[in-house]
């Protein structure tokens, strides 16, 4: 059983892994391309087309580097049946990084189209790269994060330069709850906290997740 289950899912990894690639290389992308033309341009300055491409060359090799490749999706015992299996959604992520855009805009509009001094197109260029990697930071996280939800137990996992996981057996959870922001509400997401006593290492958080409703429901079957 475990082992037929465990090779069902090798497809669906392999088709992650290329979702995920090609995710990446479409973020990476711009990147790329802005540091390629910045070597071909005299006047654009060489430290943004390093930046340009050290960004994009990580961003498009994070499928590669992921021990995700090699370590198996989680493995499930005999007997053991799967209930809910979600990863967190990439909507803030997402959004960060679109916010960056007009803030790259407008520092490539000072610096090619305006003469004022170029700290101006610099600072515009650093609130740029730091909304951007806020959300590139919180895509790694999400990437690279699995919450599974068996008749047995609540695990977290995450794969990406190290493997950890955290799990709960379903006969220690004391507590479930649900948490919502103002922009989780209008958005459709929300978080699920798992607890078997006090402290980190007694609690999973399944974060930023859609429609976490049917997430908690499951779990409380455990003590119907």
């Amino acid at each position: 059983m475990a082992q037929s289950t465990t090779g069902q899912q090798r497809p669906i990894a392999q088709a992650g892994l290329f979702k995920k690639t090609v995710v990446s290389l479409l973020i990476a992308g711009p990147f790329l391309a802005a540091g390629g033309y910045g070597l071909t341009e005299s006047d654009f300055p060489g430290w943004a087309s390093g930046v340009f491409l050290i960004v994009g060359l990580f961003l498009a090799a994070v499928p590669l580097i992921s021990i995700g490749r090699v370590v198996p999706p989680l493995a499930l015992v005999e007997g053991e049946q799967l209930l809910v299996s979600r990863h967190p959604t990439m909507k803030p992520a997402f959004a960060r990084m679109i916010l960056s855009i007009p803030f790259f805009a407008g520092a490539w509009w000072l610096f090619e189209f305006t003469l004022v001094p170029y700290v101006f197109p610099f600072v515009v260029f650093v609130v740029a790269m730091f909304l951007f990697f806020k959300g590139a930071m919180r895509y790694l996280r999400n990437l690279h994060i699995t919450y599974t939800v068996t008749n047995r137990r609540v695990v977290q996992q995450y794969r990406f330069l190290w493997l950890y996981t955290k799990e709960i057996p379903s006969n220690r959870i004391i507590s479930i709850s649900e948490a919502r922001n103002f922009f989780e509400i209008i958005t459709g997401r929300g978080s699920v906290i798992v607890s078997s006593g006090i402290g980190e290492r007694q609690t999973v958080r399944i974060e930023d997740i859609t429609n976490p409703g049917p997430i908690a429901e499951s779990i409380r079957r455990f003590f119907d």
